[in-house]
């Protein structure tokens, strides 16, 4: 591993010295890709998930342009991008959700080490849901739980029109749609979501995050891990067709009883601990390690 890490590094500073003077980091770009991570069925250990995006990144761009496969064109404007870094994917991203994501809010926040920039965003409250942002009555009868930007209460996607710097967004909804709503219905709320936000920022990039499941025994209102399962596949299916990305984040928290492991629960029911957000954390370095190299 040491001598690995030698050869990264005298690489990289080879690069720098045969680099063009005229390659700057803003007239590089690193496409990026919808990519699906497929829902397995099954709980995933989370040994496979990447410690390191930015060591990760690194052997990759090496390896790549050993084996050929990367010329040094495509090895400079890789490398003068600044994409290899652990959260430098997420500085223009907005995540958009209820409980679970202001609890991942929480734990960037507190945690250095996560994905989050000082100007990654966050559009989320307690309680809401995609049902409730797309209702008529989301700034009225709602909005108490409704996200808030700018100091006031307003429609996700006039929220979202006012971030310029901000050109992805994650979406994590479904725990309150599921409580009244079928998942058909849950995934049709999104999609008008989606497409409402998509209307006024239409060069936003889309990435779906999975429903992650719940304890075991759970069954409020048409919420149950059967019917996170359900939608999770119709989210996927969706994702697919409108080439929007798709995470998969809950057979990572999952046990093999298929529902949420107990070392993730806060509260034996739906919300999260500090552990499970660390697995949040590295999904999403996984998935944008996918995008950047795939």
């Amino acid at each position: 591993m040491f001598r690995y890490s030698c050869s990264v590094i005298a690489l990289s500073i080879f690069m720098l010295f045969i680099a063009p003077s005229t390659v700057y980091a803003a007239e590089t770009s690193i496409p990026t890709f919808s990519a699906i991570q497929p829902l397995t069925g099954n709980a995933l250990g989370t040994d496979t998930l990447l410690s390191s995006l930015t060591d990760s990144l690194n052997h990759y761009l090496v390896d790549s342009y050993i084996a050929g496969t990367v010329d040094i064109e495509q090895y400079n404007a890789f490398l003068y991008s600044g994409i290899i870094s652990e959260n430098a994917f997420f500085s223009d991203a907005v995540f958009v959700g209820d409980s679970l994501t202001v609890g991942f809010e929480d734990y960037c926040r507190s945690h250095p080490d996560s994905i989050a920039t000082d100007s990654t965003c966050f559009l989320a409250r307690v309680s809401c849901s995609a049902r409730v942002a797309i209702s008529s009555n989301a700034l009225s009868k709602h909005a108490g739980i409704m996200p808030i930007y700018n100091g006031s209460v307003q429609y996700i996607e006039d929220s979202i029109a006012q971030m310029p710097q901000i050109n992805k967004m994650f979406l994590c909804f479904g725990m309150n749609d599921l409580t009244g709503s079928s998942p058909q219905q849950f995934v049709l709320d999104m999609q008008t979501l989606i497409l409402r936000i998509l209307s006024k920022r239409p060069d936003m990039k889309v990435y779906i995050i999975s429903i992650p499941c719940v304890v075991s025994g759970v069954n409020t209102g048409g919420l149950s891990n059967s019917s996170i399962v359900s939608a999770n596949l119709l989210l996927q299916e969706t994702c697919m067709i409108n080439g929007w990305g798709f995470v998969n984040l809950s057979e990572y928290l999952m046990g093999a009883d298929g529902a949420l492991r107990s070392e993730y629960s806060s509260d034996h029911y739906v919300h999260e601990n500090a552990a499970a957000y660390e697995v949040w954390n590295r999904v999403l370095k996984n998935y944008a390690f996918l995008e950047i190299t795939k």
